[in-house]
């Protein structure tokens, strides 16, 4: 009988050991990158002990919070160190600058963060040009990527639209937001 009752305590201990779990952060709810993490933005999950997933412990969650998301974060998602820095989730090279749309200046679908646009000039009587100068032409056109999609203004109807791109082309952009002489076009998705 001593026997059977310690086989038992072993199977238990070993079942227990098999089925580890550890509570660990996941995200409650989707956070685009460059976004400032808060307490609402996670949550815990139970998974199974796995030297190969490396997610943050539940317990470091008041360190998680006020971090920069470095990539869009998925509901559901666990969450790992290189998902979250002190950073503002910009590349080397990269400028975030904000577009004032109205409504035709984008497409009726709308835009999400990750989507690559371009950013073409419009004529106008305050166009942009390459230079900065009337005499010059139009500027060209910019490719970017959608970062963070603003609510609609109902009282000016503008919807910002925060777009990254390269260092260089971030003036530019800059002027021709500035007039509003601009239309954005959505390019097809990479992959």
């Amino acid at each position: 009988m001593l026997v059977v009752l310690l086989g038992g305590l072993l199977a238990l201990a070993a079942g227990q050991m098999l089925t580890a779990h550890n509570e660990v952060l996941a995200v409650a709810r989707d956070v685009q990158v460059g976004s400032t993490i808060t307490a609402d933005d996670l949550t815990t999950a139970s998974v199974s002990a796995d030297p190969s997933l490396l997610p943050i412990p539940a317990e470091e969650l008041s360190e998680v919070v006020g971090l920069v998301a470095q990539v869009p974060l998925s509901r559901g998602e666990l969450l790992t160190q290189a998902q979250v820095s002190t950073g503002n989730g910009l590349a080397a090279g990269e400028l975030l600058v904000a577009l004032p749309l109205r409504d035709g200046q984008f497409p009726a679908r709308g835009l999400t963060p990750g989507q690559p646009i371009l950013i073409v000039p419009t004529p106008g009587p305050t166009a942009a040009t390459t230079d900065g100068g009337p005499e010059a032409g139009p500027a060209r056109s910019i490719e970017a990527t959608v970062a963070e999609v603003g609510q609609s203004n109902p009282t000016t109807q503008v919807t910002v639209v925060d777009v990254r791109l390269p260092a260089d082309d971030g003036p530019t952009v800059a002027r021709l937001a500035s007039t509003g002489a601009l239309a954005v076009v959505l390019l097809p998705s990479a992959g």
